[in-house]
Formats: C-alpha cells, sequence, structure tokens
C-alpha cells in the first residue's frame, strides 16, 4: 500500500502533441514528370462557361497556366450545378474539388463535407466514410492524389 503523500508525489505524463490530421493535395510536379500536362487535365474538367472565360483566341486551349484555369474552376464551374455529378468516381470528383479549392490541401472532413454537399440530394450516397477515403488517397493513383507534406516552422531558442 502506497501512502498519500507518494501518490501526490507522482508527476503526471505530459500530453502529447496533438497529431495533424492528414490533409490531401494534387502532386503537380508528379502530374508533369509523368509526362501529363497539369494544366491540360485541369483546362479538360473546366465547364463551357469556365472555357469560355479562359479562351481568347491567343492560346490553344489547355495550354495557359493551370492556376488560372483552377481559378475559373473555383469561381465559376464549381457554382454550376453539373459539377460534381452523383456518378462521377470518388477519386475523379475528389480531384474536381481539389482544383476548385485551387489544390490548397483538403483534410479528410473537408473532403466528405464537399462531396456530400455536391451530392445531397443522391439516394443512394456512396460510402464516403474516414476509412475508404483514407485507404482510396493513401494509395497510388493516376491523379497524383497524395498527403500533402506539413511544414512544420522551427522554434526559435
Amino acid at each position: 500500500m502506497t501512502n498519500q503523500t507518494e501518490q501526490t508525489e507522482q508527476t503526471e505524463a505530459p500530453a502529447p502533441e496533438p497529431v495533424e490530421e492528414p490533409k490531401y493535395q494534387i502532386d503537380t510536379k508528379a502530374f508533369d514528370t509523368s509526362g501529363r500536362s497539369f494544366g491540360y487535365a485541369v483546362y479538360t474538367r473546366l465547364s463551357a462557361s469556365g472555357k469560355a472565360v479562359i479562351d481568347d483566341g491567343k492560346t490553344a486551349g489547355g495550354f495557359g497556366p493551370a492556376a488560372e484555369y483552377m481559378k475559373v474552376m473555383s469561381n465559376i464551374c464549381s457554382k454550376e450545378p453539373d459539377f460534381l455529378l452523383p456518378g462521377t468516381p470518388i477519386t475523379e470528383a475528389v480531384f474536381k474539388l481539389l482544383l476548385a479549392n485551387t489544390n490548397k490541401a483538403m483534410t479528410l472532413d473537408e473532403i466528405q463535407s464537399g462531396l456530400t454537399t455536391a451530392w445531397a440530394s443522391v439516394i443512394y450516397l456512396k460510402n464516403l466514410s474516414d476509412d475508404v477515403l483514407r485507404r482510396m488517397l493513401d494509395q497510388e493513383n493516376d491523379y497524383f492524389i497524395k498527403r500533402a507534406v506539413i511544414r512544420r516552422r522551427r522554434s526559435r531558442s
């Protein structure tokens, strides 16, 4: 039996640092290194009204800056009702969702929220559980969606 002073002297273990939830984004360098054009991949997913904004007759469609295409997708295409149709495969839908977010890294919760909102009217909703999405995104895919590299700031001593 331990006495009361021994019990109060025991120090609590420091709380572990919170584990940051993984975020996902498209690895654009790997996309281009594979021999495929990231800019063209974004362009082909623009809606007709999005392409109308981009196509000025000076540059062949799909050969402009991907960042510009993503801004158009975010501001115009993603607001259209047929942006993410219910029949869209999940990986393609996540790809378009990341493009509409200008490829800023997104958590699983943010991805789930975006897909659930887009497919709110679907009677038979696809399985968008954490496990299913994480397994799908953590394996190699044709869209080069990967875990985002989290850069930690160095603390000054």
